[in-house]
């Protein structure tokens, strides 16, 4: 069943296909593994028609509360993903702060609807001054 095309995005290199000439679209587990990171890597408030989209998780590095930040973006996560992603049920979300919390690694677990395959997402996010 993993074969079978469920969900399809655009690829964002624009890759074209080498007889049609269509842009190649990504499917399935990659699709859904890009779309979780745009979410992340989108400030919120950033999209003008759609203001909501985004996660506010960056502005965490900047106020670093060992406790109070961990809960917090486990929860924007967990509602970012829920809200904009309905192609996947989060099973869960791990932060780990590093160099003193001028970094964080994320790990996303999640199971993706109609085709029952569980994911995982890692990403680093690292504090730009």
């Amino acid at each position: 069943m993993a074969d079978i095309a469920f969900y399809k995005d655009l690829g964002l290199d624009f890759t074209p296909h080498p007889v049609s000439g269509d842009v190649r679209p990504i499917v399935n587990e990659v699709a859904i593994k890009r779309s979780i990171m745009n979410l992340i890597k989108t400030k919120k408030g950033s999209r003008p028609f759609n203001p909501a989209y985004g996660c506010g998780i960056a502005d965490y590095l900047f106020n670093y509360d060992p406790g109070f930040s961990e809960y917090n973006i486990k929860e924007e996560l967990t509602r970012a993903i829920t809200t904009f992603e309905p192609r996947v049920v989060v099973q869960g979300v791990e932060i780990n702060f590093t160099d003193g919390g001028q970094g964080m690694d994320i790990r996303v677990q999640y199971l993706i609807r109609n085709i029952n395959t569980l994911g995982t997402l890692e990403a680093t996010i690292t504090r730009t001054a």
